[in-house]
């Protein structure tokens, strides 16, 4: 079934496990005091893994707007931030986001196999039919999403050196974990996830359209399932994991993926601004909710002059965007992105902020013109290209049909720039492709597809 559009936004329950891991990821300590007895328990705990993810250390701030998003060469740093921003990961800035990071990534991870332990462990707990099964699925999927979470920012891009061991898998509470290659642990959360994505394509009710519970319990109606890494989520994760290998098959296969997502998901662009949220919320295909003001919040830290007076660097020009591309109503006459995450969205009829976005239809339209192209189908992917930028409303950056490879590759490139900003996406693109980058100040980022964020001791 059609993946259903919505307007409002939902917070999940900020309940949280104490579960972290040292440097060295290791497993330990409990569930806690709560009786797994219950279905509502497991969705608690599911919903506390969620929560953790959405806190300042992850994608609440740093691997998002106020970090990884300086990487993309989007701002200009405000003070302190400049080493960081130029990819210097010896600079003190990098060693204290690396090391939160890392460590809350390997949490994550663990809760993830501690639910799927209490959920072979309690295998007499009632569920309603078919809820027991997506839920293991979406905890399988989840954990084999960090592990790429981690290998994305940890290793050297797969193009570069895919012989390095630098990330564990790690599948238990009391495992040591696997050391993998990065060839070896793609290839992992590539079954991982296409697994998980097979048993939720029978039980996710984004697919079926069934809700397990429309009154309590979130995340089972298919309208809240973009909380959660719902199936498209896990296919769109699995396709980003295949381009990365960089090989016209592996291409081929993202996209097979990335076509599903686009014709059977359902997934639309916000066309006017008028009755939605400037960070078009409408287009999520996985996000976190916001924690209390959350991104706004942020967003007013970084943006206001009088603040952090953060503004675009040279490398981004509004004036690239057509004059009706709703993109442009992320920008405010102070050259800064303040209004994308405003708290003068207009969700503010609802008393909520703007969400997280992880995932959002636009980079599926992205990847699947560039995956066209690079597995033997130019043609495609000049039209998915196009459709994206007709969906923009920016019909004059349709390629004609004549277009090179290398005239789509610097189409895409260009709205890596504009369709993600504030969201930590292009730099992953930028390594994945090892390309080199120039910086807010002009000067040149060499292959930055071996920059890899240090595991601090």
């Amino acid at each position: 079934m059609k993946k259903l559009i919505y307007t409002a936004l939902l917070l999940l329950a900020a309940t949280s496990c104490n579960k972290w891991f040292e440097v060295e990821p290791k497993g330990g300590g409990t569930s806690g005091s709560k009786v797994f007895d219950n279905e509502a328990s497991f969705r608690d705990y599911m919903n506390s893994i969620y929560a953790g993810l959405r806190t300042d250390d992850l994608y609440g701030s740093n691997l998002t707007l106020g970090g990884v998003e300086f990487l993309s060469q989007t701002f200009r740093p405000y003070a302190g931030a400049e080493g960081w921003t130029k990819m210097d990961f010896s600079d003190p800035t990098a060693r204290e986001i690396a090391a939160k990071a890392y460590t809350k990534l390997y949490a994550a991870i663990y809760q993830c196999n501690d639910i799927l332990e209490l959920f072979a462990a309690k295998g007499d707990v009632l569920f309603v039919a078919g809820s027991r099964e997506m839920m293991v699925a979406e905890a399988e999927a989840l954990r084999a999403f960090l592990h790429f979470e981690l290998l994305r920012l940890y290793s050297p891009a797969y193009a570069v050196d895919n012989t390095v061991s630098n990330i564990l898998w790690i599948d238990g509470t009391k495992s040591a974990g696997v050391q993998m290659t990065t060839a070896q642990l793609t290839d992992k959360v590539i079954s991982e996830l296409a697994a998980a994505a097979t048993q939720l394509s029978r039980y996710d009710p984004i697919v079926t359209g069934v809700s397990y519970d429309d009154t309590t319990l979130i995340g089972t109606e298919p309208a809240s399932r973009v909380w959660k890494l719902n199936y498209y989520a896990c296919r769109a994760a699995e396709a980003r994991a295949l381009m990365s290998k960089n090989s016209p098959e592996s291409y081929g296969e993202a996209y097979k993926l990335l076509d599903k997502i686009i014709t059977e998901g359902g997934y639309g662009f916000v066309r006017t601004v008028s009755g939605t949220d400037y960070s078009f919320s409408a287009e999520y295909i996985f996000a976190l909710p916001s924690s209390d003001k959350g991104f706004c919040a942020l967003s007013e830290e970084l943006f206001d002059p009088a603040k952090k007076g953060v503004t675009l660097s040279a490398q981004l020009d509004v004036n690239d965007l057509n004059a009706d591309d709703r993109r442009r109503n992320w920008f405010d006459s102070d050259n800064t992105m303040r209004t994308k995450f405003a708290p003068t969205s207009k969700l503010d009829k609802w008393n909520t902020v703007p969400g997280i976005p992880v995932i959002k239809i636009g980079e599926v339209y992205l990847m699947a013109a560039e995956a066209a192209a690079k597995s033997n189908q130019l043609a495609t992917g000049i039209l998915r290209f196009n459709d994206f930028a007709e969906a923009r409303n920016s019909e004059s950056l349709k390629l004609p049909e004549t277009a090179t490879a290398a005239q789509l590759e610097t189409a895409v490139d260009l709205q890596y720039r504009y369709e993600f900003m504030g969201e930590g996406v292009r730099f992953h693109y930028c390594k994945r492709l090892n390309q080199t980058v120039t910086a807010y100040d002009g000067s040149q980022i060499a292959e930055v597809g071996k920059k890899s964020l240090p595991i601090v001791k």
